[in-house]
């Protein structure tokens, strides 16, 4: 019942912590996100994952560029399976082509199930590409791990998406190519077009533990996100199986995918379940993890109402993202809510929806439900 070891482990202990290469048995993770500007600056948004006691960070590398900055790495722990980091690093390009990212060392987490007699205790590397025209900035993939759900309750359906929106004018494609793990989870599937992430309930039934004891860290599943142009992001991370009724269970944040116009104000509420242990006082803690596509306004969320407030108006039409994760106070979940903004194109175009929507719930217009995972009741 290895659930109950989540709440033995204080979050935020980190035993060490270096912002180079890694100590031996500790990478769980990680996707490099590339994007340049119109000047040839590359900026380089690692986030890459670690068992909570033993921490480090990744440094991404360009072939053919120029490091101008390494920021200082961003520790998160509000998560007690493992602690992630991000990086951000710059580099300057001289002229326009195809750019490969890496970033490698030594080691994963021992006793992932995936590898022969569970020792992965194995050297990684990373890898992402950005193709650059010489003169216009490219953002090709907007992308933020921490959004996958890790955790896979045995004998319940999984479902996640990867929750990745493609840059102006380009559309995005999934594979699960192996970064360097033997084989995939069994019956783990992605959707090639829509990046839906699947496991069945017969194959989470089967799922061990870690055979190590490193907690959150069962199996390692990975793939690639590619863009039409040419461009593509490796991901790399891990599955946690758990027992329903056995300890914490991680809440469960609702996914929601809508339909609306440019001009339209989203207004919609976040909601989430949970097994109620251990929660702070008053129940989850709230907070917004970000907005992928950008945007003209800024959107607002309340963390004591769970409501987001977005205006879209002067906005293109294209695909955009709201994250908000919810803590229990050892483990947590971010949703994701998805707006499809279109163009009113007036009689036989788009159906015209109202000025303001307000989604708080199922069966309005516009508003279908993403899959998450599913708990054996």
């Amino acid at each position: 019942m290895k659930n109950l070891k989540h709440t033995a482990i204080a979050a935020g202990v980190i035993a060490a912590f270096s912002g180079g290469m890694a100590d031996a048995s500790h990478f769980r993770g990680a996707a490099m996100i590339p994007s340049v500007d119109s000047d040839g600056k590359l900026t380089v948004t690692t986030t890459s994952f670690w068992r909570p006691t033993s921490v480090s960070s990744v440094a991404s590398n360009v072939g053919g560029a120029s490091l101008v900055s390494r920021a200082s790495s961003v520790v998160d722990t509000s998560d007690v399976r493992f602690t992630k980091v991000t990086n951000i690093d710059t580099f300057q390009l001289s002229g326009g082509g195809t750019f490969s990212i890496t970033g490698n060392s030594c080691c994963r987490v021992d006793g992932i199930a995936n590898w022969p007699g569970s020792n992965s205790s194995t050297s990684w590397t990373m890898n992402s590409t950005i193709v650059w025209n010489g003169t216009s900035a490219n953002t090709p993939i907007l992308f933020n791990f921490s959004a996958v759900q890790p955790e896979v309750v045995r004998g319940s359906d999984y479902s996640g998406n990867l929750g990745a929106v493609a840059g102006p004018g380009l559309t995005l494609s999934y594979d699960q190519i192996l970064n360097g793990i033997p084989t995939q989870p069994p019956g783990f599937t992605i959707d090639p077009v829509t990046g839906q992430l699947f496991i069945s309930s017969a194959n989470t039934a089967t799922y061990p533990d870690n055979a190590d004891g490193n907690i959150g860290a069962d199996y390692a599943f990975s793939g690639h996100i590619s863009a039409s142009d040419g461009s593509s992001v490796e991901f790399d991370w891990l599955f946690d199986a758990v027992n329903t009724g056995s300890g914490n269970l991680a809440p469960v944040v609702s996914d929601m995918v809508i339909n609306a116009l440019v001009g339209d104000t989203i207004n919609f509420q976040f909601t989430a379940t949970d097994d109620g242990n251990p929660n702070p006082p008053g129940g989850l803690t709230w907070s917004f993890v970000g907005f992928l596509g950008g945007g003209i306004n800024a959107p607002t969320f309340n963390s004591a109402t769970q409501q987001f407030v977005w205006n879209s108006a002067g906005s293109a039409v294209g695909t955009y993202v709201a994250q908000v994760q919810a803590s229990d106070g050892s483990l947590t979940d971010i949703g994701l809510l998805t707006i499809n903004l279109g163009m009113d194109n007036g009689p036989g175009g788009q159906i015209p929806i109202p000025g303001t929507l307000s989604l708080v719930g199922l069966g309005l217009m516009g508003l279908g439900v993403a899959g998450r995972r599913k708990r054996v009741k």
